[in-house]
Parts: C-alpha cells; structure tokens; sequence
C-alpha cells in the first residue's frame, strides 16, 4: 500500500507572539477584504457559459420574439402584467446593486434601506414569473416552464458577468 506523505510547515518560532491579522485595524482589514472580494469576482466559468448558450439556443429555437410579438394565442393582459411585476423586481434590484452597492459603496442593505423591500421584490419577481407562464401557457403548453426558467437562468447568468 503506498504511503502518503504530509507536507510539513516549520514550527512557530515563538507561541507567545500574537497572529499578524489581529494587529491590523479596522481599516486596514477592509482592505484586505475589499481587495479580496474584487480578486474573486471572477464569475466566467463552464456553468455560466453554458447557460447563456442554452439560452440563445431556446431563444433562436422558439422564435421567442416573432412569438411575443405576433402570436394570437398569447394572453396580452396577462402578459403585461407580468412583465410590470418583472419591470418592479428590475428596478429594485438596480437601485440596490447600482444605487446603493456601486454609487454609494453601501454592502449592508439591510441598514440602509425598508426591510421589506427583498422580499417584495421577490414577491414581485413570482408573481411575475406566473403570470408570464399562464400567458404563454397556450402557445409552448408544458414547455412554457422550462422554456422560461431557461431563458431566465441565461439572463442571470449574463448579469452576472457586469462590472458591478
């Protein structure tokens, strides 16, 4: 049987000397963690280019636009509506990750902003989701669902890789 071999770190010289880290101050270590998080958001991996090119595919497959635009069997109503309620989650979520992460440099929503504004954009976002379903229901039938979560899955993917 073969044997693993463990990498050996050289003992501290002196156990009573304090870790560097807790010799920094605040400000300091919001440096380290601001160039820390910027050095990680690199979000360009398999999955996410998968995604967006499942999405173009679906996009390019079912005619998406020719069919909103054009198809007699969609419900306009509906669809409007939840558009409306996508357009309400949208908003949202500009002024919190542009307005408020990227102008303003404010990380702690929850500080800065109504406590129930995340979940009524995710209130807003469902609601939206559904009603763009049953509009589009009469067209793609059962793969109105994959079609959509597809399609949305390729856009979030693609937000994903903004600057900000």
């Amino acid at each position: 049987m073969a044997e693993v071999r463990r990498r050996q770190f050289p003992a501290p010289e002196d156990d009573d000397e304090e870790p560097l880290i807790s010799k920094l101050t605040n400000e300091e270590r919001e440096a380290v963690d601001a160039m820390l998080a910027h050095k990680n958001r690199n979000n360009l991996n398999a999955s996410t280019v998968l995604w967006m090119i499942a999405a173009l595919i679906v996009f390019n497959m079912t005619d998406f636009a020719n069919v909103l635009l054009n198809d007699e069997r969609i419900k306009e109503d509906l669809l409007r509506w939840g558009c409306g309620c996508i357009l309400v989650n949208i908003v949202v979520g500009i002024y919190l990750i542009v307005g408020l992460s990227y102008l303003q440099g404010k990380r702690d929503w929850e500080k800065h902003v109504h406590p129930s504004l995340i979940p009524v954009a995710t209130i807003f976002a469902v609601g939206g989701f559904v009603l763009c379903t049953i509009a589009m229901w009469p067209v793609w039938g059962g793969w109105t669902l994959p079609i959509l979560f597809v399609l949305f899955m390729g856009t979030i993917m693609g937000f994903s890789l903004m600057p900000f």
